[in-house]
């Protein structure tokens, strides 16, 4: 092969190894901070939604 050809192929090479060893566990931990963020979020949602109420729940005066 030539010279340009292995120059290609070592720039491939070069390409693959940063996406197997560097941006995939990026990835992996991108993802995972997602999903706490969504979690936590859907948490606070849950909590505003049973701290606001409706107005039938305000008025409610117990048994």
């Amino acid at each position: 092969m030539g010279l340009i050809t292995d120059i290609f192929f070592g720039i491939a090479n070069f390409f693959k190894w940063i996406f197997e060893n560097t941006l995939e566990p990026i990835g992996v931990g991108m993802d995972w901070l997602l999903f706490i963020i969504g979690m936590v979020m859907m948490g606070w949602w849950l909590y505003k939604l049973v701290q606001f109420g409706n107005d039938n729940e305000k008025d409610y005066e117990g048994w």
